[in-house]
C-alpha cells in the first residue's frame, strides 16, 4: 500500500481558526472532503431538477452544509451559466477571523495549494465585471470560481500593478482568467522533515481587461508571449 503524504493522513475532527498553519489547515480540509462529496452526490438529483425547472438560464444554487464533529462551515453549490449549458459543482470554506471573513478554495489534486478570496476582491469582482450589487459574498464567490476554472499564473511588475513596491516580496505573480485579471498576495509553507510545500494564494482585487490601461494590457500580453517562446525553444 502506498504511503500517503503527511497532509492527506487524515485528522480527527477539528475546527479551523486563522491561526492554523497550512499544512493543518490543508488535513484537515482534505480529511472532510469525503463528507463534503457525499453530501454533494445526495444533494445532486435534487439540485439538477431545481435548475431544469428554473426559466431562468443562469442558476447558481447554494447549501450550507456545518460539519457536526468539527463544527467547520461549507458551502457546497451548483452552478449553470446558460441554458442548457453544464452544471458546475465544487465546495468552498468559509473562515472568520474575528470581523474578518475569507472564502477558501483548495486544490484536491497536483501541487497542494489553498486560494484565498478576501472581501475586497469579492467587493470589487461584484461592482466590476458582475454589476449586480444586490449578490451576497458567498454568491460572488460561487460564479467566480464557476466562471473562472482555468488560472493561468504570470509575473507582475510595476506596469501590471504600478504599486506592487508597497506590498514587498509577495506581490510579483497574478492570474489571467475568463473574466479579467487577478491581483494576489502569494507565498509557500513548508514543514521541517522534508513535506511537500504549500502554496497559498490571498486574491486581493479584480480588473476586467477592459478597464486596464493600454500599458498594462500590453504587459500581460507580453507575459503571455514569453510561455508561447518557451514552447518554441
Amino acid at each position: 500500500m502506498a504511503v500517503l503524504p503527511f497532509f492527506f493522513i487524515p485528522l480527527p475532527p477539528i475546527m479551523i481558526v486563522a491561526n492554523m498553519n497550512l499544512h493543518e489547515v490543508f488535513a484537515c480540509l482534505m480529511s472532510e472532503l469525503p463528507k463534503l462529496k457525499w453530501k454533494r452526490d445526495s444533494l445532486l438529483q435534487k439540485a439538477i431538477k431545481e435548475i431544469r425547472k428554473s426559466e431562468e438560464g443562469l442558476v447558481t444554487l447554494m447549501y450550507d452544509y456545518r460539519i457536526p464533529s468539527s463544527n467547520n462551515q461549507y458551502i457546497i453549490y451548483f452552478h449553470r451559466e446558460q441554458p442548457f449549458g453544464p452544471v458546475v459543482s465544487g465546495f468552498l470554506f468559509v473562515l472568520f477571523d474575528g470581523n474578518k471573513r475569507f472564502v477558501i478554495k483548495w486544490t484536491e489534486k497536483g501541487i497542494p495549494e489553498i486560494h484565498i478570496l478576501t472581501s475586497h476582491f469579492l467587493q470589487r469582482y461584484k461592482e466590476r465585471f458582475l454589476k449586480q450589487p444586490e449578490l451576497t459574498a458567498n454568491e460572488v464567490a460561487v460564479r467566480y470560481f464557476s466562471r473562472n476554472g482555468a488560472m493561468k499564473p504570470m509575473m507582475v511588475d510595476e506596469r501590471i500593478n504600478k504599486h506592487i513596491e508597497e506590498y514587498g516580496e509577495f506581490a510579483g505573480e497574478g492570474f489571467l482568467v475568463q473574466d479579467g485579471f487577478c491581483f494576489k498576495l502569494s507565498g509557500e509553507e513548508a514543514l521541517e522533515g522534508g513535506e511537500q510545500p504549500i502554496r497559498i494564494s490571498f486574491f486581493t482585487t479584480f480588473m476586467p481587461l477592459s478597464d486596464m490601461t493600454d500599458s498594462q494590457r500590453e504587459a500581460i500580453f507580453d507575459e503571455c508571449m514569453k510561455d508561447i517562446d518557451a514552447l518554441g525553444r
